[in-house]
C-alpha cells in the first residue's frame, strides 16, 4: 500500500527511473571493463607497453564499481517500489561511497597521468629491448601495435638502437614502405636523423607511447562526458533517496501519531 501521495508520488516513480539508469551505467561500465580486458587491439597494446599492472588493476576496478553499481540500482528499485526507508537510506550511502570511489580515482588518475605514461613507455622500451626477439606474442603485438598507430620505438625509433641482436637493426613494421630496414646500414644514428629531417621517410618517426596517448587523449570528450552523465544520474539518484525516505518517514510518523 503506498505512503506516499502527490509531489512525492511523482518522485517515487522518477526514483525508480533513475536507479534503473543507474543499473544500466553499471552494465556500461561492466561492458567497457570487459572491452578493454578482452578486445584484441587492446590486449595488444598492452602486450607491448610490458607489465602493466597498474593498467589490469585499475580495468578490474572499473569492474568492481559496475558490478557494484548494477546490485545497488536493483535495491533503489526495489527499495523505490516498496516504500521501505532502510533500503533506500541504504541505497543513499552506497550510492555515495561510489561517487567519493569514482572522483578520488579519477583524480589520482590525472595526478599521476605523467608517471603512467613513464610506466608506459618504459614498459615499451623494455618489451622492445628485452623481450622482443624471444617471444612471438610480444613481437606480433609490438608490429600491430607500431603499424597501427604509425610508430617506431617507445620514444623514438633510436630506441630499436638498445637491441642488440635485431638485424636488422629496426623491423619491418616500422616501415611506411615495406622492406625499408634493409636500407638501414651504416650508423644508424645518422640514418635516423635523416629519416627525420627528411620530408619523405622511409620510416614513421613517431614514438609509440605519445602515438598511443594522443590517441587516448582524442576521446577524452567521450569519456570526459560519460563521467559526468553517470555522476549526474548518481547524484539525482541520491537527492531523490533522501526525499523520498524523509517523506516515508514522515508518514510513518503521522500515522504514529493519528494512533
Amino acid at each position: 500500500m503506498a505512503l506516499v501521495k502527490g509531489c512525492i508520488a511523482c518522485m517515487k516513480y522518477l526514483l525508480f527511473a533513475f536507479n534503473f539508469l543507474i543499473l544500466l551505467c553499471g552494465c556500461a561500465l561492466v561492458a567497457v571493463g570487459l572491452y578493454l580486458c578482452f578486445e584484441p587491439t587492446v590486449e595488444e597494446y598492452a602486450d607491448a607497453s610490458g607489465d602493466l599492472e597498474e593498467y589490469y588493476i585499475a580495468v578490474y576496478v572499473i569492474i568492481g564499481i559496475g558490478g557494484i553499481m548494477m546490485l545497488i540500482g536493483f535495491l533503489g528499485c526495489c527499495g523505490a517500489c516498496m516504500e521501505n526507508a532502510p533500503l533506500l537510506g541504504l541505497f543513499f550511502v552506497f550510492l555515495l561511497l561510489i561517487c567519493v570511489a569514482e572522483v578520488g580515482g579519477g583524480i589520482w588518475c590525472y595526478l599521476n597521468r605523467e608517471e603512467l605514461k613513464k610506466i608506459v613507455t618504459e614498459g615499451m622500451k623494455d618489451s622492445m629491448t628485452n623481450v622482443y626477439n624471444t617471444d612471438n606474442n610480444v613481437m606480433a603485438a609490438v608490429d600491430t601495435m607500431q603499424q597501427k598507430l604509425q610508430c617506431c620505438g617507445a620514444e623514438m625509433p633510436s630506441d630499436w638502437l638498445e637491441n642488440t641482436e635485431l638485424q636488422p637493426p629496426l623491423p619491418d613494421s616500422c616501415c611506411i614502405t615495406a622492406g625499408c630496414s634493409s636500407s638501414a646500414t651504416g650508423n644508424m644514428q645518422d640514418f635516423y636523423k635523416t629519416q627525420k629531417n627528411t620530408d619523405s621517410p622511409l620510416i614513421y618517426i613517431s614514438g609509440c607511447s605519445d602515438e598511443l596517448f594522443s590517441k587516448l587523449e582524442e576521446n577524452s570528450v567521450l569519456v570526459a562526458g560519460l563521467v559526468i552523465g553517470i555522476g549526474a544520474v548518481q547524484l539525482l539518484g541520491m537527492i531523490f533517496s533522501l526525499c523520498l525516505c524523509c517523506a516515508i518517514r514522515r508518514s510513518d510518523d503521522n500515522k504514529s501519531y493519528a494512533i
